[in-house]
């Protein structure tokens, strides 16, 4: 498998990963980045078709014979097992931290912002031994359903999002696992994608309002794990 990278994915972009310290233990526990099931996260509409795609799709399904093997059976079904296959990793692209993304993501102050770069991401995830369809690094467009035209290559779906989510300005990691041979819904919550966090994490944040020992904690967590980068706090001045 390959990892294809977005065309208007500049490779010198900072990302951001706002987590708790459960998440930031686990990240650098495992080494490895995780790519939750697309079911699993937040927004309940990921991956959904765009109204144009929908109707196409219904149509086609329509079509099929009413004794066809195939064990997917109409285009909400085919939908289904789309999100059930399909594993991401978000993060924010901003030159600085965000203080929105600090309230929604790290939720309280014990929480810690992850820095990287599309081009540390894109050179220290460790993607050799994945199987599936497509492997996928890019920016999210943000559109209302109706105002997309055509039809998609379906794991283009899960790089749309509707305008009110356009705060977050995310690109993702997209891993696709649907297989027309042989298709599936028994898949599991998610992928533990290997990373070399040493280089692919630049800099580390602890929430603005966080104690002085939260900070010490992280301190003493990068250094057990030989991060060899700066950990300070947040600041309230970026939005």
């Amino acid at each position: 498998m390959q990892l294809k990278i977005g065309k208007d994915l500049d490779a010198r972009e900072k990302l951001w990963r706002y987590m708790n310290l459960a998440k930031f233990i686990s990240l650098l526990d495992k080494q490895s980045l995780w790519l939750a099931r697309a079911d699993t996260v937040r927004d309940k509409h990921e991956g959904r078709f765009p109204d144009e795609m929908r109707k196409a799709t219904e149509k086609a399904y329509e079509a099929f014979p009413a004794d066809d093997p195939s064990p997917v059976k109409d285009a909400a079904d085919f939908q289904d097992y789309l999100v059930k296959n399909t594993f991401l990793s978000c993060w924010h692209k901003n030159l600085d931290e965000n203080m929105i993304m600090w309230e929604i993501y790290g939720r309280n102050d014990e929480a810690v912002a992850v820095q990287t770069s599309v081009a540390a991401l894109r050179d220290n995830i460790s993607y050799s031994r994945l199987t599936g369809h497509s492997l996928i690094l890019d920016n999210v467009t943000y559109m209302r359903s109706d105002q997309v035209k055509g039809i998609l290559e379906y794991e283009r779906c899960f790089f749309l999002k509707r305008p009110h989510f356009k705060f977050e300005e995310e690109v993702r990691l997209s891993l696709d696992t649907y297989s027309t041979r042989s298709p599936t819904k028994n898949t599991p919550n998610g992928y533990e994608l290997p990373a070399a966090l040493k280089k692919l994490i630049e800099g580390v944040l602890v929430h603005p309002d966080s104690s002085f020992w939260f900070l010490d904690a992280v301190k003493s967590l990068t250094k057990k794990y030989g991060l060899e980068v700066e950990v300070r706090p947040g600041s309230h001045g970026n939005t």
